[in-house]
């Protein structure tokens, strides 16, 4: 193979990998956005635990 050839051969495959790398870093966001909503749900329902919690302990305190 020239080196013509073998120059043209790595340039189509970093342009392969650049590609590959730029979709990834689209997935990545795409799941980071996920992870952030999924984490201030969670938040949420921890607080509403937290509070159902105090509530049940008031209310047993308060009828023993």
């Amino acid at each position: 193979m020239g080196l013509g050839k073998e120059f043209m051969s790595i340039l189509k495959d970093t342009v392969k990998l650049t590609d590959s790398v730029e979709r990834l870093n689209t997935a990545n966001a795409k799941l980071q956005e996920k992870v952030e909503s999924i984490d201030g749900r969670v938040i949420r329902l921890e607080t509403r635990l937290d509070t159902y919690v105090e509530i049940a302990n008031r209310n047993r305190l308060d009828s023993d």
